[in-house]
């Protein structure tokens, strides 16, 4: 119901524009009625006039009531209604919504300064990580020592206990169709969720991958399957959404996988 009063507080003066015009116009007809049966010498004309008068008469009741209700929720709902929900909602930053040229790839682990650099090797999904080389002695006689490179994804974005998307993994490498599995609770204003992408294929902008609404909340279940086989290779961002019933997405959560 508080929805409804807010709605009317923040278009009261469109509803009295709206109102006064058509209430003006009934007037007139009334006016009009009372002169047709005036004027009336037989019984169609009457019959006529009786008519509008009943119709200007109604709509005449019914407009003046309309101005009464939006003055009354103005002047005694609107000063107990809770604080701040007149407030218009503060959308959530989202710094994915720039477009990506192209999407940010897996950080790489940065080389000790004093050590010498070994040849670059290549991970999967074609992302450079230099190899790290520790320095011995010469006189030991020794060989050098060469440490297993690993690769440090992208943390993920806003994701929580409720929101979270648990498989693949944040800086997975994936492959062909890909399940998603995870958690969207049903939080105050839930209505369905969105499964999203942007990455190389998509040229910067957020692709629907489920392509019909669920509205069902998720705990650590399934959650939904896209085949990417004709997607071009590289890094993508794919965000979990949780969209309200004016289709406003007021909660995210964001990971990085890459796609061979």
């Amino acid at each position: 119901m508080d929805r409804f009063y807010v709605f009317i507080i923040r278009n009261d003066v469109w509803i009295y524009i709206v109102a006064a015009l058509a209430l003006l116009w009934y007037i007139n007809e009334y006016i009009r009625s009372r002169r047709i049966l005036r004027q009336a010498m037989f019984g169609l004309e009457r019959e006529k006039g009786a008519h509008i008068r009943h119709n200007a008469i109604l709509f005449i009741l019914i407009l003046s009531s309309i101005i009464a209700f939006v003055y009354y929720v103005n002047n005694s709902i609107a000063p107990n209604l809770p604080p701040g929900i007149l407030r218009e909602p503060t959308p959530t930053p989202n710094i994915f919504d720039t477009p990506l040229a192209p999407p940010t790839p897996l950080a790489t682990l940065t080389p000790s300064p004093t050590p010498p650099l070994a040849p670059t090797v290549t991970l999967p999904g074609n992302v450079p990580v230099p190899a790290v080389v520790t320095a011995v002695p010469e006189a030991s006689g020794a060989p050098a020592e060469t440490a297993t490179p690993q690769a440090t994804p992208t943390p993920s974005f806003n994701c929580t206990v409720q929101l979270n998307i648990t498989d693949p993994a944040n800086g997975a490498v994936v492959a062909d169709t890909v399940s998603f599995f995870g958690t969207v609770a049903e939080v105050e204003g839930f209505s369905y969720y969105t499964l999203e992408a942007n990455g190389p294929e998509t040229e910067g902008a957020w692709v629907d991958l489920l392509g019909r609404r669920i509205n069902e909340p998720v705990d650590e279940g399934f959650l939904g399957s896209v085949n990417l086989a004709n997607w071009q290779p590289g890094p993508y961002l794919v965000r979990l959404g949780v969209v309200n019933s004016d289709d406003y997405g007021f909660a995210y959560c964001v990971i990085q996988i890459t796609l061979e």
